[in-house]
């Protein structure tokens, strides 16, 4: 179970918000819908660890998130060539999280060739397809998609949010 105590952020000389509670239990699909500039996007990254809070707790399973290593929480942002260091390969990347197996690749249509190129040598689609891949280590019990398809064709959302919504209900 994720808790969120009393979060606030400051931001830009204003609080973005302050006093913020949330409970998602095992199983969840939550979204969260608020117009641009409320900060949903700053709260995906501080649900993360991407970026500190101003005041509050993150609980999860009734402990604080680890400061170093490997979060529970992941984040798949709208931008995913952000998740990749951009002079490494992306084998490399996704290896310093994990070792998908072969059915991993096919599951997200993903060509193993794609894995020795960097960031730039890859379409926005093909690098939505590996940043979800590179978040899906087994480690990872919350994921929190940040517009993660908003830039991608139709075709790649649903195979996104097919294996998204299709491994919520494998692990629940």
């Amino acid at each position: 179970m994720l808790q969120v105590k009393n979060l606030g952020i400051y931001q830009d000389q204003r609080w973005l918000w302050r006093n913020f509670n949330l409970q998602i239990a095992a199983g969840e699909v939550v979204g969260i819908q608020a117009p641009s500039g409320y900060g949903k996007t700053t709260l995906g990254r501080v649900l993360a660890g991407w970026q500190a809070a101003d005041e509050g707790e993150i609980l999860y399973q009734g402990q604080p998130l680890p400061s170093k290593g490997y979060s529970p929480i992941q984040l798949l942002p709208q931008h995913p060539e952000q998740t990749f260091n951009p002079v490494r390969r992306i084998a490399d990347s996704i290896h310093d999280a994990w070792h998908p197996s072969v059915e991993w690749l096919e599951r997200l249509a993903i060509d193993p060739e794609w894995l020795q190129r960097r960031p730039d040598q890859l379409s926005g689609g093909e690098l939505a397809r590996l940043a979800l891949l590179r978040a899906l280590d087994p480690r990872t019990k919350i994921l929190i998609a940040d517009e993660a398809t908003a830039q991608l064709d139709s075709n790649c959302q649903a195979l996104i949010w097919h294996t998204i919504l299709g491994l919520c209900r494998e692990k629940n």
